[in-house]
């Protein structure tokens, strides 16, 4: 397994996997203004994937700029994961990342994600499953998981404990809880603890919540004894978030949305340019009239009315 987790420089700071949101528009958005160093896919299901592959077609694809580049998988059955990493392993991704954190209850209701927290056996299987699958490949990727802390039940020893008894490059802890979701306070004594537990055992460790740029997950990577972090929620609508102590211009935020317009118009087929608007509510925070813009840019329907909206609020 080429393990390329040790190759990066120290701190990490890579693009935290949200779903809906870090597709290959998004990411190739990231990599033109400040690449990080390492970034993921939005997850898929390894359960859909089994039934139909060519759903997936736009989620699993990436190119080389985007390097390295990771697929993450959720799902409920260790045979799913063994089927989808045995066909997506040869697509070319540096790694493949097992989604033991997601809380959206759909997901964590049936098993899958944050589900499988404590879940000793299940999850133990789900990662057999997957080694053996990464062994049979010729690319063999490396393999890491996403999961999340458990102080209520002081789980989060034992049950790091656990994941790090198999050969995993790599272990994202998020400093919330199950309950929290993507809110609320961030227990980095807790992700500490988790840090420590991967490092006896050589294992890198990032930590991921409520990190608001580059130069605080740095901060936060030799404060807490990390490798690294994954920035999130805070490079939505800001990719300037990976650079340090910058902030652009009104003329770079017009330029990028822009940009990141024409990029989806080219990707997705014309009905689903609406994928934009969650983005075009992002951008114009911070620029004056932000609501005119946004109200506006909501309105459009293709790249044309896009670079419209734009040249009017100029």
């Amino acid at each position: 397994m080429d393990n390329f987790w040790q190759k990066i420089k120290k701190p990490i700071i890579g693009l935290a996997p949200m779903d809906g949101i870090t597709d290959e528009p998004m990411r190739q958005i990231q990599v033109f203004v400040a690449k990080p160093d390492v970034l993921f896919t939005e997850f898929i299901s390894a359960e859909g994937f089994v039934r139909n592959p060519q759903a997936f077609e736009k989620t699993l694809t990436f190119q080389e700029n985007e390097r390295p580049i990771i697929a993450q998988i959720f799902g409920y059955t260790p045979e799913a994961f063994f089927e989808t990493i045995l066909k997506i392993a040869n697509m070319g991704f540096d790694g493949i990342d097992i989604n033991m954190g997601c809380p959206a209850r759909k997901i964590a209701g049936r098993g899958g994600g944050a589900g499988l927290i404590g879940y000793y056996r299940s999850a133990g299987k789900i990662i057999e499953q997957s080694l053996s699958a990464i062994e049979k490949t010729e690319t063999k990727p490396s393999l890491s998981v996403k999961t999340r802390i458990d102080p209520e039940t002081k789980a989060t020893q034992d049950w790091i404990s656990f994941l790090t008894q198999f050969p995993l490059a790599e272990i994202t802890i998020h400093g919330r809880t199950v309950k929290q979701g993507v809110s609320g306070p961030v227990n980095w004594e807790e992700i500490k603890l988790a840090a420590d537990i991967c490092r006896a055992k050589g294992i890198i460790s990032l930590g991921n919540g409520g990190i608001k740029s580059a130069k605080e997950g740095r901060e936060a990577t030799k404060k807490y004894g990390l490798d690294g972090v994954l920035i999130g929620q805070a490079a939505l609508g800001n990719p300037w978030a990976f650079k340090d102590n910058y902030q652009p211009t009104k003329e770079e935020i017009l330029k990028t949305i822009l940009k990141h317009a024409k990029l989806v118009a080219e990707f997705y087929p014309p009905e689903r340019f609406t994928i934009l608007y969650k983005h075009f509510g992002w951008y114009p925070k911070g620029l004056p009239n932000s609501k005119k813009l946004k109200i506006e840019l909501m309105k459009t329907k293709n790249l044309a009315e896009v670079s419209e909206a734009i040249t009017r609020f100029k």
